[in-house]
């Protein structure tokens, strides 16, 4: 069961954009295959819940769209550059379930480096809004939060969607106790038969702005 809060200690404001040209980088993602040759990276486990939120702050319904992460340090504050690590959403209009994710990534700290929302005033009134680096990195800190993974590692740091308390964001939730985190392993392991599930760590993606701290009962 995944653990919903409504309240955020701060807000980040989107601002109209668009999602980085040639931002989306597959090859991080891991398959049959490439799992083999991966072992010197750390495998990073994520969700991503695309559907459709409605009545998201002011808006009609929001829906997110994409979210990325730069290795730190991070090389550059530009906000046209391509981001190290994106997730973007490949279904329709409508979104579906949560997808699952596992990524393959150099060992080392990553910082949350732009979101893309889709919101709408009504079926007319649709437009993306992006928040890039300009507003999730001060003085070449992240400020929206950060995950770290080792070599060898299999580390789920959360689910990402959307909160609609205020103006919408993306958050970071999580998974309740320990039945919640084992039921998710079992689908991870349905869809991904060939990792080691049993050794997943649940470390999620620590932030002060975009999620709550969570520690699962031993």
């Amino acid at each position: 069961m995944l653990r919903w809060f409504a309240l955020r200690t701060s807000v980040i404001v989107l601002m109209a954009g668009c999602m980085s040209p040639g931002a989306s980088n597959p090859g991080h993602h891991v398959t049959a295959a490439s799992y083999r040759t991966d072992a010197t990276k750390g495998l990073v486990v994520l969700s991503a819940l695309w559907g459709r939120s409605w009545k998201c702050g002011t808006f009609e319904h929001g829906q997110l769209r994409a979210f990325g992460f730069d290795r730190l340090p991070s090389v550059t504050e530009a906000e046209d550059a391509t981001v190290d690590v994106v997730i973007e959403d490949s279904t329709d209009l409508r979104g579906g379930p949560a997808a699952n994710y596992v990524l393959a990534l150099e060992p080392g700290e990553y910082g949350l480096a732009m979101f893309a929302i889709r919101v709408a005033s009504s079926t007319t009134d649709m437009r993306t809004v992006s928040v890039g680096r300009a507003r999730l990195f001060e003085k070449g800190e992240p400020v929206g939060g950060t995950f770290t993974v080792k070599a060898g590692e299999l580390v789920y740091i959360g689910h990402f969607g959307l909160d609609c308390s205020k103006e919408p964001t993306i958050w970071r939730y999580y998974l309740d106790g320990r039945g919640g985190f084992e039921h998710y392993k079992r689908l991870i392991k349905d869809q991904f038969p060939f990792l080691p599930v049993e050794a997943m760590q649940m470390r999620l993606f620590k932030t002060s702005t975009l999620g709550r701290d969570y520690v699962q009962p031993q």
